[in-house]
């Protein structure tokens, strides 16, 4: 009937799962407001549990809602245990230097991780809701109805016209959303993001998140090779100012602690 979604006249299966999954996390997420509001139940970490239903409902209603296929759903909720993965191997490697220092680490310490942990939330959470959205309404739009050639209602557009951009907007995507995601539910525990942070597996996994997030904006944005270069260019561009700033940044900071010490 006129109205109805799409999916669930295609894939009622998929459709359910996304629907349920999408509704757990949106329930979830009105849970941790008003859980935000209670600093007893912060404490017993019930808050922390309530934000990780939250996030794994995302991550199902996200594989169910972004792709057609039970191999691209399996494929993108591997992306999450292998960003996941790569974090704890990473700080299993590279903090077991920095053991000792931790353990004399100061109150200034602390402050400066807390305040590195809320910019990358912010990060997170901003590349997480972009690539959720774009995931389920991906550029070109889907199609309404069957057509001649083997196409069916629901198919996204882009990938009849250009598999290629298409999947590679859609990897990008889903690794930018996985990997926003996994970071989310890292740097809600304190005893996950400390290590984490030190050894700058978070700062890692959200530059690539970030580069994912580009790379799927220069392929789903416009239809043309060309264009997609100046993007890429562009950003390019924008990343080398952003660096030769922040070596300006920190030579002056640099020199002044020196002049200090004088």
């Amino acid at each position: 009937m006129a109205g109805d979604p799409i999916l669930i006249t295609t894939n009622i299966r998929r459709y359910r799962a996304f629907y349920y999954c999408n509704s757990v996390a949106f329930v979830a997420s009105l849970l941790v407001i008003v859980l935000v509001q209670t600093e007893r139940l912060i404490k017993h970490h019930v808050l922390e549990a309530a934000m990780i239903l939250d996030l794994f409902g995302l991550i199902g209603a996200y594989a169910a809602g972004s792709c057609r296929d039970v191999s691209s759903s399996i494929y993108v909720m591997a992306l999450a245990g292998a960003a996941l993965i790569y974090v704890v191997i990473h700080i299993v490697f590279f903090t077991l230097e920095l053991d000792h220092k931790d353990k004399k680490a100061d109150e200034q310490e602390d402050e400066l991780l807390e305040k590195r942990r809320k910019r990358l939330l912010l990060f997170t959470i901003l590349a997480a809701t972009i690539t959720y959205q774009a995931g389920l309404t991906p550029p070109g739009g889907f199609l309404l109805q069957d057509d001649t050639l083997g196409h069916h209602a629901g198919d996204p557009i882009l990938l009849h016209n250009y598999p290629v951009r298409y999947h590679a907007f859609f990897y990008c995507n889903s690794v930018s959303f996985m990997l926003s995601i996994a970071l989310i539910i890292l740097l809600v525990n304190p005893n996950l993001y400390r290590p984490a942070i030190r050894s700058n597996a978070l700062s890692v996994c959200t530059a690539v998140g970030l580069f994912c997030l580009m790379g799927a904006y220069a392929a789903g944005s416009t239809q043309h090779r060309k264009t997609s270069i100046y993007i890429f260019v562009l950003v390019a561009v924008v990343l080398l100012v952003a660096a030769g700033l922040l070596l300006v940044f920190l030579l002056k900071r640099k020199l002044s602690n020196a002049r200090r010490k004088e």
